[in-house]
């Protein structure tokens, strides 16, 4: 009865309009006074929560992301992403996934990418013959890309709370990134073939152009390199990786003479704060999934999963359907710190990879940013591109159907994601 409660308050409060920090730490402290527990339990549930080595790669890789948009970064990747593959037909719309793949590689949020490369990537489309809102929805599906291709903030929470190893998701994501990547340039593509889009054609670039762009993109291109190679090679470790990415950016930015002691600061005192936000958002989150898990709450689950008497196969296309609509009304992080101590015991007992898992619950959660009614994505290339919510959200939908067509091939292909962990990490 009191986890009927919980969960039944905690959709109520979401449905008002309560942030989703407020709303766990609302429901937390009611059900420990409803239990008569001592209320300190609360506040060392999220200290214990927040009180990890690997979390610490969390405010690190925003640091390093945001690093990049001040540092001129985001520029260079714009320009070598725009010579090596601008003359397919459909250019600018190819360039801006392209980008974003490159940026997800060093940055790991979905937002930093839209909010870092989003003014470049729409003016570039828009010059090019995308209508404004077809290129508004081009950069928040590719956006998504992010918090796949490693490194990725989802997946160190995933991997903390899970009990997982960060590397190994960090692997199990190149793939299926790389797909969604191929998946939006082929509706790009389409539009190019089938002439909805009124687009400029682009010459293939000379030698001299070709050579130029990769002198400008060599070192921020070295970025992912040294953070895969670094954590295959044993040199260091996820949260280690994140210092040497934020380290390395700020080198970058000063090399390129982008960025001084101001926008140093102003860099720092953003990423404090949106690290802060997260982190009360984890602390809280902590406590929730604590007293659902201590209320017996994940062995229920675990047990309603294993009666039920479906297939695997049923399994997964309902974990699809749940976690969708979830990424609908929930930001991804908060997901993931609550739906992980209920969803690894109970799908590991069925036989799903808790790996695999980690890739199905984040790609689903990623596709949520993009529709309504939170769909933060959409709000940040909507504020940037001075389009309304509404026409983006009419032109997002043929994107969303193609990463959820390839959501669909990494959920029923494990190998998909696994291949590359079960190869380089044993």
């Amino acid at each position: 009865m009191a986890i009927t409660l919980m969960l039944i308050l905690f959709v109520l409060f979401l449905v008002l309009g309560i942030p989703v920090a407020h709303t766990l730490g609302i429901v937390s402290l009611l059900f420990v006074m409803a239990n008569s527990f001592p209320l300190s339990l609360l506040s060392q549930r999220m200290f214990v929560g927040m009180d990890s080595f690997p979390l610490m790669a969390l405010p690190l890789f925003l640091l390093a992301g945001n690093l990049m948009n001040t540092g001129g970064v985001t520029d260079r990747l714009w320009k070598f992403a725009r010579t090596i593959i601008g003359f397919i037909p459909g250019g600018m719309g190819h360039v801006s996934v392209l980008s974003s793949m490159l940026f997800a590689s060093m940055s790991g949020s979905a937002l930093a990418t839209a909010g870092g490369l989003g003014p470049i990537q729409i003016k570039g489309m828009v010059e090019d013959g995308f209508r404004k809102d077809t290129a508004a929805a081009i950069t928040a599906a590719a956006s998504t890309i992010g918090p796949i291709i490693p490194p990725s903030i989802v997946f160190v929470l995933y991997g903390v709370l899970g009990g997982i190893s960060v590397g190994k998701l960090f692997l199990a994501g190149v793939v299926p990134g790389i797909l969604m990547g191929l998946s939006l340039m082929g509706y790009v593509l389409f539009l190019a073939f089938t002439k909805r889009e009124q687009l400029i054609v682009r010459p293939f670039p000379d030698g001299k152009a070709f050579l130029d762009a990769l002198k400008d993109g060599i070192l921020p291109l070295l970025s992912p390199i040294i953070i895969l190679g670094g954590i295959l090679g044993g040199v260091f470790t996820p949260t280690e990786a994140a210092a040497v990415a934020s380290a390395y950016s700020l080198f970058l930015g000063f090399l390129y003479r982008e960025m001084d002691l101001k926008s140093l600061f102003s860099v720092l005192k953003d990423t404090a704060r949106t690290s802060a936000s997260i982190m009360l958002i984890i602390g809280f989150a902590s406590s929730f999934s604590w007293l659902l898990t201590s209320s017996g709450a994940s062995r229920l689950f675990v047990s309603f999963v294993l009666g039920a008497g479906v297939s695997r196969t049923v399994i997964l296309i309902l974990l699809n359907l749940a976690l969708l609509i979830v990424g609908c009304f929930v930001e991804t992080n908060s997901a993931v710190v609550l739906l992980t101590p209920l969803l690894v015991p109970a799908m590991t007992a069925v036989g799903i990879d808790p790996v695999h898992l980690g890739i199905i619950l984040c790609v689903n959660l990623l596709i949520g940013i993009l529709t309504p009614p939170m769909g933060m994505a959409i709000y940040v290339v909507s504020k940037v591109a001075s389009v309304p919510f509404h026409q983006i959200v009419r032109s997002v939908i043929p994107l969303i159907g193609c990463l959820v067509v390839v959501q669909l091939i990494v959920t029923f292909i494990p190998q998909v994601s696994l291949f590359l962990p079960n190869l380089l990490m044993r």
